[in-house]
């Protein structure tokens, strides 16, 4: 009866042959198969990393319509990561006040809660995505969001639905009673009535969430199974095959406020499997990745005159672009702060450091940083030491200032609190490459650089004569310079 109201072909009764019904696709091209029409996923602001790695990673091998139901703030971050184009449409319908009220009015005290780590209201809105994917195509995928896609998904698809086991190990089958012997979070559908029914099935005939109730699909319709290489997972208890076609698994800690060690552990473990899968053999997912699971606060104590403006920019237009900026202390994640080294301090760093920001600096060697100072200031009529006959004159008055001046020579000193920064370095072309790539996952691409003068570097002005032989030697004899030196 399901069936006839649901499906528009045959029902073939299928026999199991062990625990779950398993239906491999063939190997072999048949005459007539589905080719992959449209691709759906949902997503929320907690878990928009996880979907962009997907949307990333499925742009690589797929160029199909993508449909997507999430919430606002999802489709800006997306938007602000250049993945969407015409080929992404969205739904705005998965906001927290409507999650909030579907839980309340549907799901409060429901059968199929089975703990507290699930939204049963955003899984809900996988059955309408589907849908809304189905409306305008013969056929969808739907993925959940913590899916990273390796290789092309397009099988020999001649079932108008295709399920995903779990391929439990042995010792762990009996899982699929309680859990589920099917993954919810992967399923090819060619069939426009699949969607209600799973849909009337979660909400009437499960015991835990959209999953449980899955063991019996195969009851009632033709089906196909994914084979090994979809879908890895932590539930394969660390059996992995040799090629992965998809990884499943949070990139982010969005999901873990109700996860209990266990989970979170086996979470991490099957990330560290597939991170390091990535990183052998798609380098570029790899170092998206790497930005998607960058810092969520960072702290960049700007050096004068050793490329800071320049870092600001590369920074702000690349791996920070969706962080928003601040000049002060900030307590929302994916915050960017910034001010000029001698505004911050020891205390002031520790707050920081004790409340999740990553701190970083870059350096320049002090008599660089004195001829730049100089050059910049006298270009822009700038006062460096409060104007007046205090200001310096020359570059030789500049360097003198900086050995007798305390106060003035806080513009070159390395602070006393950067043994607490996670990052301090010269600043050179390889360094600002290396540091983009493996913290935030950025290929460095340089550019013209910013706010500059017209200064020609230390060793040309000694060479002038305007910098004496005397005056820079007392700069290197000074016991902070050497101290600066031992950062770079």
């Amino acid at each position: 009866e399901i069936f006839q109201k649901y499906f528009d072909s045959e029902y073939v009764p299928q026999k199991h042959g062990h625990f779950f019904h398993e239906n491999p696709i063939s190997q072999i091209e048949p005459e007539q198969y589905h080719k992959i029409e449209s691709f759906c996923f949902v997503t929320t602001e907690n878990i928009q990393r996880e979907a962009a790695m997907l949307l990333k990673s499925l742009r690589k091998f797929h160029d199909q319509p993508v449909y997507i139901i999430c919430d606002k703030l999802s489709k800006r971050f997306l938007t602000n990561q250049g993945l969407v184009d015409d080929n992404v449409i969205f739904k705005i319908s998965a906001e927290k006040d409507e999650l909030v009220g579907i839980n309340k009015d549907i799901f409060h005290s429901h059968k199929c809660i089975a703990n507290n780590v699930h939204n049963p209201a955003a899984i809900l809105k996988k059955m309408d995505v589907m849908d809304f994917a189905l409306k305008h195509h013969n056929n969808t995928f739907f993925l959940d969001s913590d899916i990273i896609v390796l290789d092309d998904l397009q099988e020999y698809f001649q079932a108008k639905v295709v399920l995903s086991p779990h391929h439990y190990p042995k010792q762990s089958i009996l899982n699929g009673y309680e859990n589920g012997f099917y993954n919810a979070g992967y399923i090819f559908c060619a069939s426009k009535g699949f969607p209600k029914m799973w849909k009337q099935m979660y909400l009437t005939d499960s015991t835990f969430f959209e999953q449980e109730c899955m063991n019996r699909i195969p009851d009632v319709c033709k089906v196909q199974t994914f084979s090994k290489e979809h879908n890895v997972g932590f539930w394969r208890g660390g059996i992995i095959p040799k090629h992965i076609k998809t990884l499943h698994f949070h990139i982010t800690n969005g999901v873990d406020k109700n996860r209990d060690a266990n989970l979170r552990r086996l979470n991490s473990n099957i990330r560290d499997t597939g991170v390091e899968y990535m990183k052998t053999n798609h380098i570029d997912l790899y170092n998206y990745y790497l930005q998607m699971t960058c810092p969520k606060k960072v702290a960049f104590v700007h050096f004068g005159k050793a490329a800071g403006v320049y870092i600001n920019q590369y920074l702000k237009s690349t791996c920070l672009k969706s962080y928003l900026k601040y000049f002060s202390w900030h307590i929302e994640d994916y915050s960017f702060a910034t001010n000029h080294h001698i505004n911050w301090d020891s205390k002031i760093i520790k707050k920081f450091k004790d409340n999740g920001w990553f701190t970083f600096t870059f350096l320049r060697r002090p008599e660089e940083v004195l001829c730049s100072l100089y050059c910049f200031s006298t270009e822009h009529n700038l006062h460096i030491r409060g104007g007046g006959d205090k200001e310096p004159k020359s570059l030789e008055e500049m360097f003198d200032y900086a050995v007798r001046d305390n106060a003035f020579a806080k513009v070159w000193k390395a602070p006393d609190y950067l043994d607490q920064l996670d990052y301090v370095a010269e600043f050179n072309e390889e360094n600002f490459s290396i540091f983009l790539l493996e913290h935030f996952g950025e290929v460095y691409e340089p550019r013209p650089r910013a706010n500059t003068s017209r200064n020609k570097g230390f060793n040309y002005f000694r060479e002038a004569g305007e910098i004496s032989d005397e005056v820079a030697q007392k700069l290197f004899d000074h016991p902070e310079y050497k101290k600066h030196l031992s950062y770079l």
